[in-house]
C-alpha cells in the first residue's frame, strides 16, 4: 500500500511539473577578442536593421535571396559577419525596435574599406537545393576578376578582395559585385526577370538589389 501511494504521489508531482519556459533569442555577446567595440556594436546595429529590412522585402515580394550591403563593417570579415549574424537573428518582442528575422533569408552582404572588399554569403539550410553558399561566392569572385575565397561550404562562405590603389578599388569592385551576384541569381531563376518585377512593392533601402 505504501509503495502505491509513493507511486501516485510521483505521478502527481510529474503532471503538476510546469513546462519549461521557450528560450529568449541570443543576445549579442560582444566582439570577438581584438575587435573594436564601437565598430562591431555599429556593424551589429546595420546588420539588425538590414535583416527587418530584408524580411520585410521578403514578405512583401516573396523573394528569398537578395544582394546588399554593410557599410559600417568597413570591408572586415569579421565585422560583416558579426551584421550577417545580427540580420539572421530571430526578433525578441521585448526589444524596443524590431532587429533581425530575416533568418530564412538568403543573402550576399559586401562592405567595402579603404584596402579591401569584404563578402559574406548565407544560404538558409531551407533553401540548400536552389542555392550554394560557395558556389555563389566563387562565381562573384570570378566576375569581378578574381580575389580571395577565404573559406565556405553549401550554406556560408567568406570572400575577400584587396584594393591596389591601381587597377583595384574597393568601392569599384562593390558595385561590380553587387551586378555579379545579382547576374547569378538571375540565372538560377532566383531573381525577377524585368517583365516579372512588381510595381506595387518597393524596398526603402536602395543599397538592396532584390
Amino acid at each position: 500500500k505504501e509503495e502505491k501511494k509513493e507511486e501516485k504521489k510521483e505521478e502527481k508531482k510529474e503532471e503538476a511539473a510546469p513546462a519549461p519556459a521557450p528560450a529568449a533569442p541570443k543576445k549579442d555577446e560582444g566582439p570577438p577578442a581584438g575587435v573594436d567595440a564601437k565598430k562591431w556594436k555599429a556593424a551589429v546595429k546595420e546588420g539588425g536593421k538590414k535583416g527587418v529590412e530584408l524580411a520585410g522585402c521578403a514578405d512583401m515580394g516573396g523573394l528569398e535571396f537578395f544582394t546588399t550591403q554593410i557599410e559600417a563593417a568597413d570591408g572586415d570579415l569579421v565585422l560583416i559577419q558579426g551584421a550577417m549574424d545580427a540580420a539572421n537573428k530571430e526578433v525578441d518582442p521585448k526589444d524596443e525596435e524590431a532587429k533581425g528575422g530575416s533568418g530564412l533569408v538568403g543573402k550576399m552582404l559586401l562592405s567595402s574599406g579603404s584596402g579591401q572588399l569584404g563578402l559574406v554569403c548565407y544560404v538558409p539550410k531551407e533553401k540548400g537545393d536552389k542555392a550554394d553558399a560557395s558556389e555563389w561566392m566563387k562565381s562573384v569572385l570570378a566576375s569581378c576578376g578574381g580575389g580571395e575565397f577565404v573559406e565556405g561550404d553549401a550554406l556560408t562562405a567568406k570572400g575577400l578582395i584587396k584594393g591596389d590603389g591601381e587597377t583595384r578599388f574597393p568601392l569599384k569592385d562593390k558595385d561590380t559585385c553587387q551586378a555579379a551576384s545579382v547576374s547569378w541569381l538571375k540565372g538560377k531563376g532566383l531573381f525577377p526577370q524585368a517583365d516579372e518585377e512588381e510595381d506595387d512593392w518597393v524596398c526603402e533601402d536602395d543599397t538592396i538589389e532584390w
